[in-house]
């Protein structure tokens, strides 16, 4: 009697173990990776004058592509710009950024490529293991109450954008989708460096609404806005939201 008793609760431990195996295993396949929270803003820094940039720019595109909730902001900086190439998308507006970061993290001075997560934390934009433990390990909550919406009007592109009561910044940007640049010298002479997520303009929003100009030779089908709720002291991004151009 004693034996049987065994034999059925082996049976049924053994029954239990197989379910439990199944449902983990039906649960990996409903959650792919790329799948769970990674809520997250990655700013890069970057230049096309700089021979680093490159690997930087494509490790944020696959980051891009594999992660949808990930919003991937690119600024090109103006400082390499007399280095034998003048970076057709750089700013000293973006330059002005990088700085604002380089006096959080207390950093010696500003470097490319820089990437900084959620404004919390930074590293050498082609590390792709800080990147995407930063991402798993901190993303953002959803930010519902953020909200973004943007029209053209001729060639002005008018931006609503609206938050719950917040004392943080709204960094509103303007962002080119993709561009692509033939470089003829420099230290990337020769190559056809691809872009995404090109920032063009931004502005700290004092009042509900904001606008910016349409650049030159791009339609605004490449074109999107997007709005960081930021710490105006520790850098700290605690949402987005994104905008099509209507």
């Amino acid at each position: 009697m004693k034996r049987k008793y065994l034999f059925i609760s082996s049976i049924t431990i053994m029954l239990i173990s197989i379910v439990v195996i199944c449902f983990v295993h039906l649960r990996s396949i409903a959650q792919p990776q790329g799948s769970t929270n990674s809520r997250s803003v990655i700013e890069l820094f970057t230049s096309e004058g700089c021979s680093s940039c490159p690997a930087a720019d494509k490790l944020v595109a696959e980051i891009q592509q594999n992660h949808t909730d990930v919003l991937v902001l690119c600024y090109h900086v103006d400082y390499w710009n007399h280095l034998g190439w003048k970076d057709t998308y750089s700013s000293a507006k973006n330059t002005a950024r990088q700085r604002y970061y380089t006096g959080i993290f207390k950093l010696d001075g500003a470097y490319t490529p820089q990437a900084v997560i959620n404004g919390e934390q930074e590293c050498v934009g082609s590390d792709k293991g800080t990147l995407l433990h930063a991402i798993n390990n901190k993303a953002l909550s959803a930010t519902s109450d953020l909200r973004i919406n943007a029209i053209i009007k001729g060639k002005s592109i008018e931006v609503n954008c609206t938050a719950e009561k917040t004392d943080n910044n709204i960094v509103v940007c303007l962002v080119q989708k993709q561009a692509s640049t033939h470089v003829k010298n420099g230290e990337n002479e020769g190559r056809i460096l691809n872009h995404i997520n090109l920032v063009r303009d931004f502005k700290i929003a004092t009042g509900k609404q904001i606008s910016f100009e349409l650049p030159e030779g791009v339609d605004k089908s490449n074109i999107f806005v997007a709005a960081l709720l930021q710490d105006k002291k520790t850098g700290n991004i605690s949402g987005y939201n994104t905008s099509e151009i209507k």
